[in-house]
């Protein structure tokens, strides 16, 4: 199956000109990347060490951006890039990249804007130990990263987050760590217009009594992604390791009717295809449907350092020395797999030209590094 590969001349990236992502501590560092770690794995900078502004307007992201200017995208890993493999790159002359247009025509260095996008990965903390993301449970951290995460949150709630979406969070889950429940539950919306949240989910603890708690910011909640990995229960016990089934699906059933109700704008199930579950694709689908969502995502698993060799070898179903490979494509075949509410993601260079393509847009670029990204603090 070909795989898309740059160099793209004519096609830009918003990522790195509007997003920066904000990582856990590691080595003594809070390291920052200007994309999914795994897709751009070149550390922008510290965060210990400089601002959000300094890192911002820094060589290094500079010449990140300059990259994707010149077509080459030098830096990025094209076969896990859900936004080249399903060509949602934008074409140069878009309106809605003028910014970058403007960049390209006046010089990298001239690029002055702030970060439409701060995606927080710097608490780890979560009630599930999914195999594909630890090895197990991360419920506390340590006295040192209580501080420092506990100083970024203080920083993030005394900032102006005008037109600005915060993700929360990539990293763990939202609504287990007390710093994003903080945030959370004390942003108020009123006091920064244009300000959206995407809320990045396991689902087990996003109920009534969570939204209630975030009675200041429901109307910037602008989308809710789930993270399933699974169709039906019992998978779901393999892939959600410490989730609860009938849980989940009873979280839903609210947050679907919250939808419903246009009370956020968007909701989407994710799915890391692996070989547990390949076979729930399908299914997967018609859940989707079922609860109403604008969309279920796909994307393949990565090996966070959780995997050995050889069992990143049996998971990754999608290669085509699996075993199982042509069993996968026949999934693929499917008609579900065709719907309009499908983001292939990663998988998009498997579809033919006529199936469905979605521009790019944040709620699909950033997806990769807000479903997959539970295992950065690897990145050295």
């Amino acid at each position: 199956m070909s795989i898309k590969r740059p160099p793209f001349p004519n096609k830009v990236c918003a990522m790195p000109f509007e997003y920066i992502d904000i990582q856990n501590q590691k080595d003594g560092a809070i390291n920052c990347y200007a994309c999914c770690p795994t897709i751009l794995p070149v550390k922008v900078g510290d965060l210990k060490k400089n601002t959000i502004e300094e890192i911002w307007n820094g060589k290094i992201y500079n010449d990140i951006r300059q990259t994707i200017l010149d077509g080459t995208y030098d830096n990025c890993n094209a076969e896990l890039c859900p936004e080249i493999q399903s060509d949602r790159l934008y074409d140069i002359s878009s309106s809605r990249v003028h910014h970058i247009a403007k960049a390209k025509k006046e010089g990298i260095d001239h690029f002055t804007s702030k970060p439409r996008m701060i995606n927080l990965s710097y608490d780890r903390t979560c009630n599930l130990a999914c195999p594909s993301c630890r090895t197990d449970f991360v419920t506390s951290n340590s006295d040192e990263d209580e501080e420092l995460i506990s100083k970024i949150t203080d920083d993030l709630l005394s900032r102006d987050l005008s037109n600005t979406t915060i993700v929360a969070c990539s990293s763990g889950d939202p609504f287990v760590g007390k710093h994003f429940r903080r945030l959370l539950f004390t942003l108020d919306g009123k006091k920064h217009p244009g300000l959206k949240l995407q809320i990045m989910t396991n689902g087990i603890l996003f109920n009534r009594q969570a939204w209630e708690s975030m009675h200041k910011i429901h109307k910037n909640i602008s989308s809710v992604y789930i993270s399933i990995d699974a169709a039906t229960e019992a998978t779901y016990g393999i892939t959600r390791r410490g989730g609860n089934w009938n849980l989940l699906m009873k979280n839903i059933e609210f947050i679907s009717m919250l939808r419903a109700r246009n009370e956020i704008g968007f909701l989407r199930l994710d799915f890391v295809v692996q070989d547990h579950n390949y076979q729930e694709m399908i299914e997967f689908v018609s859940l989707g449907k079922k609860f109403k969502a604008d969309e279920v995502f796909f994307q393949k698993v990565a090996n966070w350092g959780f995997f050995t060799p050889e069992e990143f070898i049996q998971r990754a179903i999608y290669k085509e020395d699996h075993p199982d490979y042509v069993k996968f494509l026949e999934v693929l075949g499917h008609e579900n797999l065709k719907d309009g509410i499908v983001n292939h993601g990663n998988l998009g260079h498997f579809f033919s030209e006529k199936h469905v393509k979605r521009p790019f847009n944040f709620k699909n670029a950033v997806l990769h590094s807000i479903r997959n990204i539970r295992q950065r603090f690897f990145l050295t």
